[in-house]
């Protein structure tokens, strides 16, 4: 026998119910020591993503009764003027005041949504002094990061290494196609675009892994584009470039540092001349 149309309706909606809970029960069981993508409205990192996260429950707060207000409206009418015997239906057509009310609020609710909304947008956009420069290049299918101020020191496919309470200024692009650097308990997502540059900044309060990964579909792998990035205090981070300086130091300099031969390597190299001439 066929379920109804409401019992069949009701039977998704509970599905979806359970699968919601089951996945919230999933993000729950994860330790605390664990990244977690999902942390930028629980648990924000940086000054940013205080503010967008503080916006978000603005803007929801004044959204909302235009949300609950129609519903409660329409089930207010249908119990009062729904259809009853002998009942006459009402013969009025507008009502100009009513009607210049709900275009009025409406509108100065967007305004007052939309002044905080500039500030932080200026907020995001406006570079402040660096105290660490790096530039993030997208690839199919991986992040390539750089350190201008340390050697152009250069890892790919590795965490992002950062100090913490440090600013960090990042210049963006891409060699191939569009990507999204997107790391949510930092507040940010900034696209990166071949053959130009975006700028993006951040200030992370405290120490930890965070995780992110690509928002622009770039391709069959973007899915596992993901992003590691690792803050330090700044005693680990100033060790931690000195060990990749150490690992790419440049050609040059390395042929700087070798050993001059000595007179006794000369004569012993004209006498392997020598001999093997004749």
């Amino acid at each position: 026998m066929p379920r109804p149309p409401a019992l069949r309706t009701l039977l998704a909606v509970a599905l979806v119910a359970a699968a919601g809970i089951a996945l919230g029960q999933d993000f729950a069981n994860v330790p605390a020591t664990e990244p977690s993508i999902t942390d930028w409205m629980l648990d924000p990192v940086t000054p940013i993503a205080h503010e967008v996260r503080s916006y978000t429950l603005f803007l929801v707060a004044m959204t909302l009764p235009y949300l609950l207000l129609p519903q409660v409206l329409l089930l207010y009418c249908i119990f009062k003027f729904g259809k009853k015997p002998g009942m006459r239906p009402a013969t009025f057509h507008e009502n100009v005041r009513l009607e210049v009310v709900w275009t009025i609020v409406p509108a100065l609710t967007l305004v007052l949504l939309a002044i905080p909304a500039y500030g932080l947008i200026k907020k995001i956009e406006n570079m402040p002094e660096a105290d660490v420069n790096i530039q993030v290049i997208g690839h199919q299918f991986y992040w390539e990061y750089r350190y201008p101020d340390y050697n152009d020191i250069r890892i790919s496919e590795e965490p992002l290494v950062i100090p913490v309470n440090k600013t960090v200024v990042a210049d963006m692009t891409s060699v191939d196609v569009n990507h999204a650097w997107w790391v949510p308990a930092f507040g940010i997502k900034m696209d990166t675009v071949p053959g130009r540059t975006t700028q993006v900044w951040f200030n992370v309060e405290r120490e930890g892994w965070f995780k992110g990964q690509c928002a622009e579909l770039c391709g069959t792998l973007h899915s596992k584009m993901l992003i590691d990035v690792h803050v330090v205090s700044q005693e680990e981070f100033d060790a931690w470039i000195a060990k990749k300086q150490a690992e790419f130091a440049p050609a040059d300099e390395a042929e700087e540092t070798a050993p001059e031969p000595s007179a006794g390597d000369a004569d012993e190299g004209a006498v392997a001349q020598e001999q093997s001439a004749s």
